[in-house]
C-alpha cells in the first residue's frame, strides 16, 4: 500500500529567447512563485506543489508532494515552447507536459508515467507550498525525555536505529516496543503526512509510558533490506529491541510489552512466543484469518467502496488465487517469474510494450518473490496466537477494509481461546479504520483526506489498559 511513491527531478532548458546569460526570459519571470495541484489516480490523490525562483540569473525549482513524504526535491529541467511547457523526469521515466493559460494563471497538463499512463495535472499559481493539516502531530520541546538509540540484532549483526522517550521524574517506568506493519517503515511508520508512531509515542510518554520505536530495515538509520527480512527475522529485531530496554535502568524490566500494527502485530505474538518475559502485546488492526484470505477480503471491500463492480472484483481475485498459488508452489525463481508473468497479462506478454513488460518484472522480482512475501503469504496467524499466554489488547475499527474487524476479530477470539489464554480483551470500535483513524468510509483514498491521525478513543484504550 505504501506505496505509490513519486519522485521528480525535472531538467532546465532554455529556448531561443533565453539563451543568452544574464537575461532572464518572460516564461522565467512569470512562472516564479508557488504552482500546486493534485493527481487523482482513481483511488488516491497527490498534492503537488512546484516552489519556481530566481537565483544567480537562473531560474531554479524544488518539489513538495506532502502525501509522500516529499520535501524540496530539487527540480533541473524545464523546458518553455510558446505557451506550452514540458517538465522532463528522464531518471523515473515521468514527464509533466501542458499549457500555460497567463491570464488565469494556470498549467493544465497531463503527468505521464512510464510512458503509457497519463494523470490529468493542473497546477495553479498558490501562495505557499501546500501543508496537510495534521493537528496531533507533538510541537517541541516536548514535556519528556527523548534519545536516539542504535542496537543490534545478534544473530546476523543488522544494526537498527529508533528513538526512546522516557517520561520524566521517578522510574522505573512500563514500556512499550512499536511495531509497523507492511511495508518498508520509518519509525513514524510515516505515511500520507501522517505519523501514527510519533502520536502514539509522544500520548503515551505523556501518560507515564516509555515508548521505543524504530526504523525497519533498510529505512532511515537501519541497515539491511526489508525484503529479505521474514516475519521470523523481523520478530528477532524486536527481542534485540526487548533486551535492550530491559538494560535501562529508568524502565521496568517485567513491564515491557509490545503493540504491532497491522502485520506488525504478528510479529509482535511471533516475538511474544520467544520470549516469557515480554509482559503484554497490544494488536492494532490485527490479521486473524491468514494473509491470503486478509488480501482476498481486502481486494473486495476496497474496490466496492470505491464503486468496482463485482465482475471486476472477481475477476482480480482470480488473478491473485493463480499468482498466489505460483508464489506458495513453484520455489525455483526462473520458473515461479514466467509461470508469474503469464498470470498477470494471461498468456499475452509477448505483445506488451517494453514499458509494460518491465513494469510487471519489477512487481515480480521487486517484491512477489522476495524472501519477505514468499513468507508473508503462507502466514496464519490464528496458529501463531494459539501460543500466546502473555495478556492481550486487540483493537480493531468496524470500518477497516484492509483486515476487516468482524472475520479477523473472530479468529483472534477464536485462536486465543484454543490457547487456553485467559487474559485479553477485543474492541470493535465504530468509525475507526485500518490506520485506526475516526473515518466515514474507510477506504485508503480516505487515508490523507483525514486530519486525525490517531483516534483519541485508541490512545485512550491502550493507554489505560497498559497502565492496568
Amino acid at each position: 500500500m505504501k506505496n505509490f511513491v513519486i519522485s521528480v527531478m525535472i531538467i532546465l532548458l532554455c529556448n531561443k529567447a533565453s539563451m543568452c546569460p544574464g537575461i532572464l526570459s518572460e516564461d522565467q519571470q512569470f512562472i516564479t512563485g508557488y504552482w500546486t495541484g493534485k493527481i487523482n489516480t482513481g483511488t488516491m490523490s497527490f498534492t503537488f506543489t512546484f516552489k519556481f525562483w530566481i537565483d544567480d540569473e537562473s531560474l531554479k525549482a524544488t518539489l513538495d508532494s506532502p502525501e509522500q513524504e516529499l520535501k524540496n526535491i530539487p527540480v533541473d529541467e524545464i523546458i518553455f515552447q510558446d505557451d506550452s511547457i514540458k517538465l522532463n523526469v528522464g531518471a523515473i521515466l515521468r514527464k509533466y507536459h501542458a499549457v500555460i493559460d497567463r491570464k488565469s494563471n494556470v498549467m493544465n497538463g497531463m503527468y505521464i508515467r512510464n510512458g503509457q499512463i497519463n494523470f490529468p495535472l493542473v497546477l495553479r499559481k498558490t501562495e505557499s507550498v501546500a501543508i496537510l493539516k495534521r493537528p496531533q502531530l507533538p510541537v517541541k520541546p516536548y514535556p519528556y525525555f527523548e534519545e536516539e538509540v542504535l542496537f543490534f540484532n545478534e544473530n546476523d549483526g543488522n544494526k537498527l536505529a529508533g528513538t526512546l522517550t522516557i517520561p520524566k521524574g521517578d522510574g522505573p517506568f512500563p514500556a512499550v516496543i512499536l511495531i509497523s506493519g507492511s511495508g518498508a517503515q520509518d519509525r513514524d511508520e510515516s505515511s500520507f503526512g501522517h505519523k501514527p508512531f510519533l502520536v502514539i509515542a509522544d500520548y503515551l510518554t505523556r501518560n507515564g509510558i516509555s515508548v521505543f520505536r524504530y526504523d525497519d530495515r533498510g529505512v532511515g538509520k537501519s541497515s539491511g533490506d526489508h525484503l529479505q527480512a521474514t516475519t521470523e527475522i523481523n520478530s528477532e529485531d524486536v527481542i534485540a529491541a526487548f533486551r535492550f530496554l530491559q538494560s535501562r535502568n529508568e524502565l521496568n524490566p517485567n513491564k515491557i510489552g509490545l503493540i504491532g500494527h497491522s502485520e506488525g502485530s504478528i510479529i509482535a505474538a511471533i516475538a511474544a512466543n520467544k520470549s516469557s518475559h515480554i509482559a503484554y502485546i497490544v494488536l492494532l488492526g490485527a490479521p486473524g484469518l491468514s494473509i491470503e484470505e486478509n488480501l482476498y477480503l481486502q481486494n473486495a471491500m476496497i474496490r466496492r467502496a470505491e464503486g468496482i463492480s463485482d465482475d471486476i472484483i472477481e475477476q482480480y481475485n482470480s488473478l491473485q488465487r493463480s499468482v498466489f498459488s505460483i508464489i506458495k508452489e513453484e520455489l525455483n525463481d526462473s520458473i515461479a517469474s514466467e509461470k508469474l508473468r503469464a498470470a498477470y497479462t494471461f498468456n499475452r506478454y509477448q505483445f506488451l510494450s517494453m514499458e509494460q513488460k518491465n513494469s510487471i518484472d519489477e512487481r515480480i522480482n521487486s517484491l512477489l518473490l522476495t524472501p519477505y512475501f514468499r513468507d508473508i503469504i503462507k502466514c496464519n496467524p490464528a496458529e501463531i496466537l494459539k501460543k500466546v499466554q502473555c495478556p492481550v489488547l486487540a483493537i480493531a475499527g468496524e470500518k477497516d477494509l484492509q483486515a476487516p474487524s468482524k472475520q479477523n476479530l473472530s479468529e483472534i477470539d477464536k485462536a486465543l481461546k484454543s490457547g487456553n489464554n485467559k487474559n485479553y480483551k477485543l474492541f470493535e470500535l465504530p468509525e475507526i479504520n485500518h490506520m485506526m483513524q475516526t473515518c466515514r468510509k474507510g477506504t485508503i483514498s480516505e487515508y490523507p483526506e483525514i486530519e486525525e491521525t490517531v483516534s483519541p478513543l485508541v490512545l485512550k484504550i491502550i493507554s489505560e489498559w497498559i497502565l492496568t
